[in-house]
């Protein structure tokens, strides 16, 4: 009897055992579970965060352009006004703006003693017309901007002149002037545009597509 109790003792004893040994195997199991799961999660984490990142890399980039407009080409742009308070901005009419001629040109050609302050002088010919209902001012001095690949936009403005009528001016309904800028640019080519609308947008009026030569 007394070898009988032993082996049932050792038998008792081996259940126990064997359950604790299937209860390791489920908590291994599940943690290998667990750390499958962990680079799913991970992944998407990372693809969330990388597709954003790329939207504001292509908008920081993307230029605000004016109505371009090239030799021989027009178009039409708005002019308004503000309140007192610089403020309230509204349209209160239209003009025309054709390009017809830009000409590089040297000091001598310009029969001036004074060099461009930025390395070029050009002269803009353009054509302006009011095709709106009310007076519109123009005002082109401090208000064309150049600009190119290479340089940041700057007033592009001078007091030289090719004589001929003025485009600064208030012009009536149906008016029209034809006259030319002298500019100082960096380059060739680039772009000029005209600010001179009050639009408190900050866009400009129109851009004029300048010759590489």
């Amino acid at each position: 009897m007394g070898g009988c109790a032993v082996r049932a003792y050792i038998r008792r004893a081996v259940v126990p055992a064997v359950v604790l040994s299937v209860v390791l195997l489920t908590g291994c199991g599940g943690s290998d579970s667990d750390e499958g799961a962990a680079p799913e999660k991970s992944a998407a984490a990372e693809t969330a965060v990388d597709e954003p990142a790329q939207e504001p890399s292509e908008e920081a980039h993307t230029p605000i352009p004016g109505p371009n407009v090239g030799i021989g080409s027009r178009v039409t742009f708005s002019v308004g006004e503000t309140g007192e308070d610089g403020e309230d901005y509204k349209v209160t009419t239209k003009m025309d703006v054709r390009v017809l001629d830009v000409k590089y040109m040297t000091p001598a050609e310009l029969d001036t003693t004074n060099e461009p302050e930025h390395g070029q002088y050009l002269t803009l010919t353009l054509m302006l017309e009011n095709v709106g209902d009310a007076p519109a001012k123009i005002t082109t001095y401090g208000m064309m901007k150049w600009q190119d690949a290479d340089h940041a936009e700057q007033d592009a403005t001078t007091l030289e002149s090719v004589g001929g009528p003025a485009l600064d001016r208030t012009y009536a309904p149906g008016q029209s002037v034809i006259g030319a800028l002298v500019l100082d640019v960096a380059a060739k080519g680039g772009t000029v545009s005209y600010y001179g609308t009050n639009d408190p947008s900050g866009e400009p009026a129109f851009v004029v597509n300048l010759p590489s030569e």
